[in-house]
């Protein structure tokens, strides 16, 4: 009988040791959902909506999240480790801490004197170049076997995203190393941009399965995504150590070739003194795939997702293609120095970013120091996942967010209206991307190249692309599709 009353004594023990476990949380926590050993949060996270877990966000807080240096800290998730073979958290978007700052400092400070981050004429000069490019290749089809991929034998009719992204990288390299992979080469950075793809879809914001449970990798390689992110994660470390051991052999102290060169430089300098932690040759490594990152995936992801909402919304495509008439013409190239009468299409560009939240839930922040947010205590090293998806999606801050309207930028002169656009595509503080102003120049540069020389149409047998079936993973990224386009007349 004494058994048995200790035998319930310690189950009724364990029950609420477990009920404690599930619900409870410390003082002035936010409120969620209850936890489980080894799974946490997750799995009712999942519950929620297993595909798409940045629609379980709300909108409240995202902007201080953003804005406040006690957020800027990182998550350190094992998709960030695995992505070296040291298996160390390096590069930019993943690290946290002085070597972050430091790294983000120097890079952004050198490669503005080649065009990052602001208007530099000889860049758009380049990014002209290749979509002059990409037109000859949509109108002609391939003239190399790796082309095939992209655009069938007679042209006009080509395959997005992945047509865009090889143009957008190589204009990056021009500012990276001062030089492009010419289109008869460039079957290897093709690859690069497929893979950069492969990463993005594979991974999400919280890591899946990888950054809760590690160990499941040997249990199911395929299920939790391990191999495929590993398949990528080598093969984007191999071709940047290609090109950093290439300019490391090479380096001459009495020449800079390029920024790359000036990292070197740096790098020498900071070994001559005794200083290996910030500027060492795998960080250096990660630190410029990470900048790269988005011009082999992102850029040419958010256009795809353009083109797509013209095949919804033709009478969108057609407003924007009679303001290019009037503004530009059809004797030369949209320039920047168009974009200020251009309203109606930047417009759209920004409704693009707004509608298709890029990283719906930005890369989880972190509590550097106990602190509040909301009138909730948040103690130091808890993760916080700001909802960009929410914000963009907030009726109260939209009204109808789901309709695809580019007005809503535009005053009634229908003049852009920039204090209209309180988007976040980029995020927002010290872990802004870095890339804002590449990326807005480059995407309105192509797509009104574009939509000045072609309309996106559907041929026989085609239907419109299946938008709810978007890859989630880092990043959303469209299905690859075939889309047909016809010369303007």
């Amino acid at each position: 009988m004494l058994t048995e009353i200790l035998l319930c004594i310690c189950a009724v023990v364990c029950l609420y040791l477990s009920y404690r476990y599930a619900v409870g949380r410390p003082e002035g926590f936010p409120p969620g959902p209850p936890r489980i050993p080894f799974f946490g949060s997750y799995l009712f996270m999942m519950m929620a909506n297993a595909k798409y877990l940045h629609k379980v966000h709300n909108v409240e807080g995202v902007r201080e999240v953003l804005n406040r240096k006690e957020f800027d800290g990182r998550a350190q998730v094992y998709l960030g480790e695995i992505r070296t073979p040291s298996k160390q958290i390096l590069g930019i978007f993943f690290r946290e801490g002085p070597v972050w700052k430091e790294q983000r400092r120097f890079i952004l400070r050198f490669l503005r004197d080649y065009g990052f981050g602001r208007r530099f004429t000889e860049l758009e000069s380049v990014i002209q170049e290749e979509v002059s490019d990409l037109l000859d290749l949509i109108r002609n089809g391939p003239q190399y076997a790796h082309e095939h991929e992209l655009s069938k034998v007679g042209g006009h009719r080509i395959s997005i995203p992945n047509i865009l992204s090889p143009f957008v990288v190589n204009s990056f390299f021009h500012i990276l190393m001062n030089e492009r992979v010419p289109r008869a080469e460039q079957a290897e950075l093709l690859k690069l941009v497929k893979m950069g793809m492969q990463f993005q879809r594979q991974a999400d914001d919280y890591g899946k399965m990888l950054s809760i449970m590690p160990w499941i990798r040997h249990v199911f390689p395929k299920a939790s995504s391990y191999e495929a992110l590993m398949e990528s994660n080598v093969f984007i470390y191999s071709y940047f150590e290609k090109i950093v051991d290439y300019h490391i052999r090479t380096y001459d102290e009495c020449s800079a070739r390029n920024f790359i060169d000036l990292y070197i430089k740096q790098m020498k300098q900071e070994h001559a003194n005794g200083h290996t932690d910030c500027y060492n040759r795998e960080q250096f490594i990660l630190s410029l795939a990470d900048f790269s990152f988005p011009s082999f995936t992102a850029v040419g992801a958010q256009m795809g997702f353009l083109i797509q909402y013209f095949l919804y919304y033709p009478e969108v495509l057609k407003r924007v293609q009679a303001e290019i008439d009037a503004v530009v013409g059809s004797g030369r190239l949209p320039t920047l120095e168009d974009r200020q009468n251009l309203h109606y299409t930047e417009a759209t560009l920004r409704e693009g970013m707004r509608i298709e939240t890029l990283v719906p839930s930005d890369l989880p922040h972190k509590a550097l120091v106990d602190t509040e947010l909301m009138g909730y205590k948040i103690p130091k090293d808890t993760i916080v996942v700001p909802g960009l998806y929410a914000f963009h999606s907030d009726p109260r801050l939209w009204g109808d967010p789901e309709n695809f309207r580019p007005e809503r930028f535009l005053d009634d002169n229908g003049k852009l209206c920039l204090k209209k656009d309180i988007t976040l595509p980029f995020g927002a503080g010290k872990r802004l991307c870095a890339g804002e102003t590449f990326a807005r120049n480059i995407m309105f540069l192509v797509i009104t190249a574009l939509c000045q020389n072609f309309n996106f149409v559907l041929a026989p047998g085609d239907k419109l692309p299946d938008m709810s079936k978007n890859f989630n993973g880092l990043s959303i990224t469209p299905l690859d599709f075939w889309v047909q386009v016809e010369e303007r007349k």
